[in-house]
Parts: C-alpha cells; sequence; structure tokens
C-alpha cells in the first residue's frame, strides 16, 4: 500500500514530461512559459507536506491519506476538463501537487510505523524502488499515451489510477500510528519546523536527496525537448528509451540491498557520489549522441537508486515520533529545490549535453561536500567518546 501511495506522487511529477513539446505546441507556447506547470505541481506537492505530515502525526495517517487523494483528483478532473487555457492548467496542477504531498508523507511514515533497524532500511529500499522508478517508468507510459492518443489522454489515465488507490485504500489501509491520537496545534507544528530545521542531522542526511532530485527533475525536463525537437523521436520512441534508465535505478536499488551489510553508510554514499562524477565526466567528453545522453543518464539513476534509501534511513532513524514531521519537512524542502532552481535552470542554463553534464558534477560536489562534513563530525564524536572512556 505505502507503494502505491507514494506512486501516485512520483506520477505527477514525471507521466507529463515527454507530453511537454506536444502541449507547447498545442497551446502555441514557448518552453519556458510551460515550464510552469512543472513548478506548480512541485511546490504545491512540496509546501503541502508541512500540513500533511505533523497532521498525519496528530490525527493518524488513514484520514490524510484521503483528505489528500481526494483534493489530487479534483486537480486531475481540472487537468482533464479544461486543459485548452495554461491558466486552467495551471490551476489544475497547483491542485494536483497540494493533494500529492500526503503521499510522498504517508508512504515513508507508515513504514517508519511499523519497522525498525535493518528492516526500517530493508522496507525503504522496497520502497525506493517504487519511488526512483516511477519518475523514469511514468515517461515510458507518458509519452506511449500522448502518441496514440493525445496529451490529454495522460490526464485521463492518471485519474483512473489515482481513482483505483483512492477505493483500494478506502478497503485496504490500515492506521499504522504507533500512539494515541491527539489535537492538531498549529503552533506546536511551527515550533517543530523551526526546531528541526535547525537539526545538522535533519539537514545533512536529507540534503543528498535534495541534490540528486534536483539533477534528475532537470534531467527529465530538458532530455524531451533533446530527444524530441533535435534528434526528431516521437514521444512514444522517448518514452520507450526511459526503460533504460529506470532499470539503472531497480539495479542501484538491488545493489543496495546486495552491499548494505558489507559496507558502511558512508561508503555506500561516496559510491554513489562518485558515479554523480562518472555521468557528468561522460557528458562532457563525449558527441552528443542518444547513446551518450542515455548511458550517463542510467548511471546517474544508479547512483539515485543507491543513496535514496541510505539518505532516507539516516533522516528518520532518530525520530520515531516525529515521522511525519520529518518527512514532510524533507519532502517540501525537495520539491521546492526542483521546482524553482529546476525551473530556472532549464530556462536559462542547462540546454544541451555539456552543460547537463555540468550540473551532474555540481551536484557531486555539493553530496560530496556534505558527505566529508558527516564524516569528519562522527570521527571527532568517536575521537571524543574514545577520551572520555
Amino acid at each position: 500500500m505505502a507503494m502505491m501511495i507514494i506512486a501516485t506522487g512520483q506520477m505527477g511529477v514525471s507521466i507529463y514530461l515527454p507530453s511537454l513539446p506536444l502541449i507547447s505546441e498545442s497551446l502555441q507556447i514557448d518552453k519556458s512559459q510551460l515550464q510552469s506547470i512543472v513548478t506548480l505541481f512541485l511546490v504545491g506537492f512540496g509546501l503541502s507536506q508541512l500540513f500533511y505530515g505533523p497532521l498525519s502525526d496528530a490525527i493518524g495517517r488513514r484520514p490524510v491519506f484521503l483528505l489528500g487523494q481526494f483534493i489530487y483528483l479534483i486537480g486531475t478532473v481540472i487537468c482533464l476538463t479544461l486543459s485548452d487555457s495554461l491558466t486552467t492548467l495551471e490551476a489544475g496542477r497547483l491542485l494536483q501537487g497540494l493533494g500529492a504531498g500526503s503521499a510522498s508523507v504517508l508512504g515513508r511514515s507508515v513504514l517508519r510505523d511499523s519497522y525498525d533497524g535493518g528492516q526500517l532500511t530493508k522496507a525503504l529500499a522496497y520502497l525506493s524502488v517504487t519511488a526512483s522508478i516511477m519518475p523514469i517508468l511514468s515517461p515510458v507510459l507518458g509519452g506511449w499515451v500522448a502518441f496514440h492518443f493525445s496529451w490529454h489522454a495522460v490526464f485521463a489515465f492518471v485519474l483512473v489510477y489515482l481513482g483505483a488507490t483512492f477505493v483500494i485504500g478506502w478497503y485496504v489501509m490500515p492506521e499504522t500510528l504507533p500512539y494515541a491520537k491527539q489535537k492538531f496545534r498549529p503552533s506546536s507544528v511551527i515550533s517543530k519546523y523551526l526546531q528541526l530545521i535547525k537539526n545538522p542531522q535533519v539537514i545533512g542526511s536529507a540534503s543528498y536527496n535534495w541534490f540528486s532530485y534536483l539533477a534528475a527533475v532537470v534531467s527529465l525536463s530538458i532530455m524531451p525537448y533533446m530527444m524530441q525537437q533535435e534528434m526528431g523521436m516521437s514521444a512514444a520512441d522517448y518514452g520507450t528509451l526511459m526503460i533504460i534508465p529506470s532499470a539503472g535505478l531497480l539495479g542501484g536499488s538491488l545493489l543496495l540491498n546486495m552491499l548494505n551489510k558489507r559496507y558502511s553508510t558512508f561508503q555506500l554514499l561516496a559510491l554513489s557520489i562518485g558515479l554523480f562524477f562518472f555521468a557528468g565526466l561522460w557528458l562532457l567528453v563525449t558527441p552528443f549522441t542518444v547513446f551518450n545522453l542515455v548511458w550517463a543518464f542510467t548511471w546517474l539513476t544508479v547512483a539515485q537508486g543507491l543513496s535514496f534509501p541510505l539518505s532516507i534511513t539516516l533522516l528518520l532513524q532518530p525520530h520515531k515520533k516525529d515521522a511525519g514531521s520529518v518527512s514532510a519537512l524533507s519532502g517540501s524542502v525537495q520539491m521546492c529545490i526542483a521546482g524553482f532552481f529546476g525551473s530556472y535552470l532549464v530556462g536559462n542554463w542547462v540546454t544541451n549535453q555539456v552543460e547537463l553534464g555540468a550540473l551532474y558534477l555540481c551536484i557531486g560536489a555539493s553530496m560530496g561536500a556534505v558527505l566529508l562534513c558527516s564524516v569528519l563530525k562522527k570521527s571527532l564524536q568517536d575521537k571524543a567518546l574514545l577520551e572520555e572512556k
């Protein structure tokens, strides 16, 4: 059920991306204007988590799931029925994002309620298969539907999936809150967020996902234009090609399950960062071809498959009672960074293969700096503990 829930949010981010050139042509607007439907979804997705997280910690996971999915359904209906205007399409996408925020929070919190230690890492690794593959697998389906039917049909497909998830969740999803329900107090929520945002453990652990997700969103936003408009591929061909990076995500998640017992978290994160550098360098030194774009992006997705569950485990492990709030804060910052910075990068900087490679190198360097600080901090803590003994 957690995998079904989190898929609704991730699907909303990327299933429409292969259709962007078609929507741009249909509405007669340019790429930079149309990027707003990506940005508004991500911002709504991110900011709403700040509300859903503490609300689910207070009144339970099940009612928040039903509320969020209902709002998501309303937004999808607007996108489907009033899609001939950019303004109404933007309004529908914002509503979709405001509803989808519950999915990201609940998918993780339900598992945190149910598992601990190594079992939590394993459960999150399975969840990461869904959370990581959906942004890549969704364009496969979205491109096929848009090519054979229309870009409007993509919204129809999402509506059917959301309706099915809502109905199944209504009958199947249990309440997993591990303690008694309590009153929802906004003042306490604000105080909690201020406390968490000042916590270096929260910021450091979550930042791996913030950086890697930004790289993925920028890649998936710019590649449809590069491959369809510059290389002449159809939306269906582009969607089919995205099966290869999705296999990379699955491979990264499965590789983590095999290596998790043999190597430390920091060693595995270092491996992931190394793959970011490899992908960036590959794009910088090779010609502009479909193979080189997909090859580099696939290694980036392998890195994401490795880093996602590690980052979430580091983030949530110390916060059993505040899992919803911590997930909400992390997810909110992640989506807002991807929405605002991703929109800026696609509109003003990342327009070709070389610039995309440079972005990968910057992302890898940022993640490496965070990892280095974490290793040094742990080393100093271990040294102080040893001296105390």
